[in-house]
């Protein structure tokens, strides 16, 4: 399952997500949930999911791309993006 927020991290609904996001699951940050990237201690860095992503074109958007360099957090471009959605049946955005 691919799981979209675009919430801030420590929003009610990045809470809600991790509360239910699985082993499987790709988290997929964009909008201003790509804040994470400022909060290594954030728990979605620790959830046990798959996989997460924050969507580069955001982190540019919001002068945040050289912080997650910085620190090796991975990221997705937009055709990336698309590749996630196709890839995963079920997709959950969280908002």
């Amino acid at each position: 399952m691919l799981h979209i927020l675009n919430k801030a991290p420590h929003s009610d609904a990045a809470q809600q997500m991790l509360q239910a996001a699985s082993g499987d699951d790709v988290l997929l940050l964009i909008e201003e949930a790509v804040q994470a990237a400022l909060y290594p201690n954030w728990d979605g860095w620790h959830s046990g999911v798959s996989s997460i992503f924050l969507l580069a074109e955001d982190l540019s958007a919001r002068g945040l791309h050289q912080v997650a360099v910085t620190n090796g957090l991975p990221m997705v471009e937009m055709d990336e993006f698309i590749v996630l959605t196709e890839q995963n049946e079920q997709i959950v955005t969280w908002y």
